[in-house]
């Protein structure tokens, strides 16, 4: 029987009338989404609901008690990332909680503001990237692409723990928003964002790297501006003093003490290089990386290689931090010829624990999500469309 025979068959041909695919694909989705509001109610009972928001809080808590925001361990030597109350950010992010901290005295209850917060933050870049680039025509396709971008487990899990990745998702989206409106005011809304977004974790500073690479000057110095102007302003509430130290704190910060939930290529590497060699390769193979890009490919290609990339060199990176990816993916979709791989990427970032599998869980946790980064970065360098390419992108 031939493939042409095979598809009129009665029934097999329904599988490829595009109507009952998008049937289908939406009955899965509507499933998929259960799955993972179910995930969303059971967590936020049990010791993950704000984990990390907890250090957030409690550092907030420490500002307006007049308490320091770091401990001696971190400021001593070598410290594992890797502990709850654990404050690792720069002093901006613990003057944006304390807010939070005054209104709430358990952070369990505060958590759902902040969440909130996330929440907004990824159907808000969902939507204003997808119509902006051209992938949102119709209600279907709006729902398609909010619909799975929480399906993918790191979104529940930022939902879930309370981390910043989301926040750090809203400001990446309205940075490139910013470029791709352009003109001065244009680049003033993207390099505001990329400045803050830096003082809240410190890797979006990479962002920064590539406007100077993509010669988008004005909104380089914007950056640097924002970073400055909003240390400033956070001075009446912290002081110098965690400023002076936040450098100490970073340089002292040693790879995880438990690599379970470890992605970050610079923690692959370090049992055969050692934590320090591998941070440094890493490092240096992706800002030559992330050069090539600039060089080489359309200015939305390499801005989602250059966001990758500030996640992949972070030593500490664990999968709910690819939540960030969702902007990346969006890119992809609108700027890579062809897409199929994207379903690899995706699926890969689908990874999650299975405490079944044992010993073997690692494949999993660890290695299908990182399998799923590593594919949409690569997938990204590869079909990303080129300069020549591309039709005429705004001027700095």
């Amino acid at each position: 029987m031939t493939v042409a025979q095979l598809r009129g068959t009665f029934g097999v041909r329904l599988l490829f009338d595009p109507r009952v695919q998008r049937s289908a694909l939406f009955l899965l989705l509507a499933i998929a989404l259960v799955f993972r509001f179910g995930q969303f109610l059971v967590f936020s009972t049990q010791i993950q609901w704000g984990y990390d928001f907890s250090a957030y809080w409690q550092a907030g808590r420490n500002l307006l008690d007049g308490e320091p925001i770091y401990s001696v361990a971190q400021l001593a030597g070598p410290y594992p990332p890797q502990q709850q109350y654990l404050y690792l950010y720069p002093p901006f992010l613990a003057v944006l909680a304390a807010p939070l901290a005054a209104l709430f005295d358990d952070y369990r209850l505060a958590v759902w503001a902040w969440t909130a917060i996330g929440f907004v933050a990824a159907i808000a870049t969902v939507v204003a990237v997808g119509r902006r680039e051209g992938l949102i025509t119709d209600r279907g396709r709006l729902a398609l692409l909010v619909g799975g971008a929480f399906t993918i487990p790191a979104v529940i899990a930022e939902l879930v723990m309370g981390n910043v990745h989301l926040i750090l998702l809203g400001l990446f989206a309205a940075a490139w928003l910013g470029l791709r409106h352009g003109g001065r005011s244009g680049e003033v809304v993207a390099g505001a964002a990329i400045g803050a977004a830096t003082l809240i974790k410190v890797f979006p500073g990479l962002l920064i790297v590539w406007l100077v690479l993509a010669g988008r000057w004005r909104a380089a110095a914007v950056s640097v501006a924002a970073i400055g102007l909003l240390t400033l302003a956070t001075l009446p509430f912290t002081g110098l003093e965690p400023w002076l130290q936040y450098p100490q704190v970073l340089a002292n910060l040693s790879e995880p003490s438990s690599t379970t939930d470890a992605l970050a290529p610079t923690t692959w590497l370090s049992p055969v290089l050692g934590f320090m060699a591998a941070r440094v390769l890493v490092t240096v193979a992706a800002l030559a990386v992330l050069a090539w890009s600039v060089r080489r490919q359309a200015e939305a290609v390499s801005f989602a290689v250059a966001v990758m990339t500030s996640v992949l060199i972070a030593p500490a990176l664990y999968h709910h931090y690819l939540a960030i990816a969702v902007l990346p993916f969006l890119l992809a979709l609108a700027h890579a010829r062809p897409r199929w791989w994207l379903a690899l990427a995706y699926g890969g970032l689908l990874g999650g624990k299975q405490p079944g599998l044992g010993d073997l869980m690692w494949i999993l946790n660890r290695a299908l999500p990182t399998i799923g980064a590593l594919t949409l970065f690569l997938g990204l360098l590869v079909t990303g469309r080129r300069r020549r390419d591309s039709p005429a992108e705004p001027t700095p």
